[in-house]
């Protein structure tokens, strides 16, 4: 009976150890914070299984918040002494108000040396302080040039080839382009909506050796700014292949050339490749059969466009377990890791060695027209972005309905450099 009472008391004990982490040992708990959605939360969740299951002192516990709710609750974390989490997962807009305000902890030296010579330059801009320091690692490219959905039926129906060059595609959407007195039944190209326009726009620039970020102020009043903005607009104008309806959001909140492409009403849309799995699971149409996704051209002989710095993790400096959270961020900067997360999320590579990888193109094939032109990237700048944005398009809509705010183009742009500047209080 001694014996028996003994082995269920050894039992019992051994059970209570486990059931504590082995040996009595708690892990250390990082809490990680990220916003919803449904393909990158899975992929998270998989990761942080997959390292948890790894080793026995550390936990990694996500938790996702709601887009429209995230970047507020950053903030208030960050920026204040509200309790927040161990490690974020940021976007580069947001990140140069927190690397400004001094909220984030360096990068640990033995991951900068990696970091920087293997990442492309755009997705280090926004994470580098004025004392050159990282205080963030970037999980993605993000890039909003280069590529462009294109309508593969009624290219076949046409029997047109899928253009390669700029005046291929300007030809081909004007051919294409079909309406019935102001209503368009296909659009030859939309472009209209504020990511698109604002990066075609600075990408036309650079395209011609201009800049538009000169003595730390955004400069458009150039002969190259002035070409571009001229072109863009006659393509509304005079050429008629769209109109401002994705720009005003006439059919819908951020409804643009993406849906028209689902409705079938539209021939090619320049879009980064992140909207490809939008158009699956709102729509169901499918990669390679409802559409394909191929090179979107350079206006000129230089290959440049700008790109904001993506989602990146960071690490706030008030977190007790910072040492922690960057053993974390490590493994899941690993190539092998990162590669999965960039695929699970259909991400394009912050990492050169993964998008130089041919296993990559195997698992995205559609990421394949914008891989081999991620080099000729260049951080957009360290600005608010969405104040540029939306003021291009005030005045791009403004210039489109002829309403007299503006003169000439010059005027326009005159205006755009103007009243950026002046928001931003460069």
């Amino acid at each position: 009976m001694k014996k028996a009472l003994l082995v269920f008391f050894v039992a019992t004990m051994l059970v209570m150890q486990l059931s504590a982490g082995g040996g009595g040992e708690k892990k250390t708990t990082v809490n990680f914070w990220g916003h919803v959605n449904s393909a990158w939360n899975e992929s998270h969740k998989g990761m942080v299984e997959r390292f948890n299951n790894s080793q026995s002192e550390i936990e990694v516990v996500p938790t996702f918040f709601p887009y429209d709710d995230f970047e507020a609750k950053i903030h208030t974390s960050l920026l204040s002494n509200a309790r927040g989490a161990d490690l974020y997962e940021i976007w580069g807009g947001w990140a140069l108000d927190f690397v400004a305000g001094n909220s984030l902890s360096a990068v640990p030296l033995d991951l900068v040396s990696v970091v920087e010579g293997d990442c492309y330059e755009p997705v280090l801009g926004a994470l580098r302080g004025k004392d050159g320091k990282l205080y963030g690692i970037p999980i993605e490219f993000n890039n909003e040039y280069g590529a462009m959905l294109v309508n593969k039926p009624e290219f076949q129906r046409l029997g047109i080839e899928y253009p390669t060059t700029w005046d291929e595609v300007v030809d081909v959407a004007k051919k294409t382009t079909v309406r019935r007195g102001d209503t368009f039944v296909m659009r030859g190209m939309e472009f209209t909506n504020d990511d698109q326009l604002t990066t075609t726009f600075l990408s036309m620039i650079l395209s011609q050796g201009g800049q538009y970020w000169v003595n730390n102020r955004l400069k458009f009043t150039t002969p190259e700014a002035e070409r571009a903005f001229q072109i863009l607009l006659d393509w509304v104008l005079v050429d008629q292949i769209t109109n401002t309806d994705a720009a005003t959001e006439a059919l819908g909140d951020e409804m643009d050339g993406k849906d028209m492409l689902a409705w079938n009403q539209v021939m090619m849309v320049p879009r980064g490749p992140w909207v490809i799995s939008v158009i699956d699971e709102d729509y169901g149409k499918k990669y390679g059969v409802d559409f394909d996704y191929v090179k979107f051209p350079f206006f000129s002989n230089i290959q440049a466009f700008p790109a904001e710095t993506g989602w990146s993790m960071c690490v706030p400096k008030k977190s007790k377990v910072s040492a922690e959270a960057w053993t974390y961020v490590r493994w899941l900067f690993q190539p092998e890791n990162l590669m999965r997360h960039n695929v699970n999320c259909a991400q394009l590579p912050a990492r050169k060695t993964i998008a130089q990888n041919p296993s990559l193109v195997r698992q995205m094939p559609y990421a394949e027209p914008l891989l081999d032109i991620l080099q000729y990237g260049k951080f957009i700048g360290p600005f608010n972005t969405e104040v540029l944005k939306l003021t291009m398009r005030d005045i791009f809509v403004s210039m489109c309905n002829r309403d007299g705010r503006y003169a000439n183009v010059s005027a326009a742009l005159s205006a755009l450099e103007t009243r950026c500047n002046t928001d931003l209080k460069l």
